[in-house]
């Protein structure tokens, strides 16, 4: 087969007007996609998505897996992950050798979402066990609180006090083995209390955030709900969401955020970052997050956008330091 030619990365998205382009920003400093669901793809191949992260500067990604959610066993999904690297491997092996790229680092953690609240039990858990024994597994996640009814897929929260009793038992086993966890918390609709904030916030507080560290996953609130968690320790993950025009308070919370608690991901498929809003997101898509918000944070503090985003990489690489 004849080798394939690096191009330049560009993503295409496609309007009423017509298709447009966009050329992958030059990375400022070394990507680290902190949460990417490669087990979620729509129409993509992940091993082609692996190709493109190595393309863009993505060094490393982290993939929560889920053995509800993912219907696999462990075994089956180191199988399918070492399957997706093998594939991008030898796809990188045709691409012409002067094209100075490496695929990314890939590691996951293992975690039940709210959504499978109601069917965690000890058979889970000792399948979430035997996932932490493996060197490629980091941590726990995504667990956490969900109290938002989805209308998109028509799924009902779990009853709070099921959610709480699987985040607790979750949360304690990520403590028990020291390594670091990921929360989903999201609130439902128009809920000005933020009560799913308030009730990871007093979990926090009672079991302890794990030392190994603490990342609020796709955080997409104000700075006062940051602040509150970063307090406790936690890091605070960033996301497409924060380039969308309208969420100009997480930006500000982004900007007023500890230098040495930001990170950035994607959580693809979903929230591709400005301007690739709509279209199936994915983790060499992170550099564009990271460009715009680096430089809109360097605009309002007078940072370095380079020190931003070498920092987000620093952390997320002492997060994620297990080998």
């Amino acid at each position: 087969m004849s080798a394939e030619t690096a191009t330049p990365l560009v993503f295409t998205k496609h309007t009423k007007r017509g298709d447009k382009e966009y050329p992958a920003p030059e990375p400022l400093a070394p990507l680290f996609d902190t949460h990417a669901h490669l087990t979620c793809f729509w129409t993509k191949d992940p091993a082609d998505v692996l190709v493109r992260a190595g393309r863009a500067g993505v060094s490393q990604i982290v993939v929560p897996y889920d053995p509800i959610a993912d219907h696999m066993t462990p075994a089956a999904f180191r199988a399918q992950l070492q399957a997706w690297l093998a594939a991008a491997e030898e796809r990188v092996a045709r691409i012409d050798a002067s094209a100075q790229f490496v695929l990314p680092d890939v590691r996951y953690l293992v975690g039940v979402h709210p959504y499978g609240a109601l069917e965690y039990g000890d058979e889970i858990r000792a399948q979430l066990i035997e996932a932490l024994e493996d060197p490629r597994c980091l941590g726990v996640g995504e667990i956490g609180l969900d109290y938002h009814f989805d209308a998109d897929d028509q799924i009902e929260a779990a009853p709070h006090d099921v959610q709480i009793a699987c985040f607790e038992r979750q949360l304690s086993l990520a403590i028990e083995r020291k390594v670091p966890v990921e929360l989903h918390i999201r609130n439902d609709t128009a809920d000005a209390a933020r009560t799913a904030h308030e009730d990871a916030y007093r979990i926090l507080r009672m079991l302890g955030a794990p030392s190994a560290g603490c990342v609020l996953h796709c955080f997409t609130e104000d700075r006062p709900t940051m602040e509150r968690f970063v307090e406790l320790g936690c890091y605070i993950a960033f996301g497409g969401a924060a380039t969308f025009k309208r969420n100009e308070e997480l930006r500000e919370a982004f900007a007023a955020c500890s230098l040495d608690r930001i990170l950035f991901e994607t959580d693809c498929p979903y929230m591709a970052p400005d301007p690739l809003r709509g279209v199936e997101c994915e983790p060499a898509m992170i550099a564009f997050t990271v460009d715009a918000l680096a430089r809109d944070r360097a605009e309002r503090t007078g940072e370095d956008p380079v020190a931003v985003a070498r920092a987000a990489w620093e952390n997320a690489r002492r997060l994620f330091a297990r080998a």
